[in-house]
């Protein structure tokens, strides 16, 4: 149920209630006056017959809230159960969210993991550039000495 119906119901089910509650002290006080107009006169049709109605009026009024505390009852547990089959889904969705979680973690770690590897392989590309530069003014300061040491001699 969203919450708009459940307004709406709850609206309903106060405006029964005091419904009743107005109508019962109204309908109280006549069962009293009648009850012992009929107890005292009980061979006046008119007294029974207003008992008759005032204690039919109380019944039914019983009968109505009866039926309103009955109906508020049963949307209690509707309302239960649907809201033990959300805190189902949320624990659900609450694992869901740690497992995912857990693997961004796993990925974030494999990608700082990844970032020193790319690190490292730079570092290691750089310091062989430089030997191999190195290596090549070696090259050729050695045979610029060859050469002139052969050009000195012939």
């Amino acid at each position: 149920m969203d919450k708009p119906q459940l307004i709406k119901q709850s609206q309903i089910f106060d405006e029964k209630i005091n419904s009743i509650n107005s109508q019962f002290f109204a309908a109280l006080d006549d069962f009293k006056k009648y009850y012992v107009y009929y107890n005292k006169n009980p061979e006046v049709n008119e007294f029974q017959n207003y008992y008759s109605s005032s204690k039919g009026q109380l019944q039914s009024l019983s009968a109505n809230l009866f039926s309103t505390t009955n109906n508020i009852d049963k949307s209690i547990d509707e309302l239960n159960t649907s809201m033990e089959e959300v805190a189902v889904d949320l624990e659900k969705e609450k694992e869901l969210n740690k497992k995912l979680s857990d693997i961004l973690t796993n990925l974030e770690n494999t990608k700082n993991g990844s970032q020193i590897l790319i690190d490292d392989s730079k570092t290691e590309y750089n310091v062989q550039y430089y030997q191999n530069i190195e290596i090549l003014i070696g090259i050729v300061v050695v045979g610029s000495l060859l050469a002139t040491m052969f050009k000195k001699k012939t």
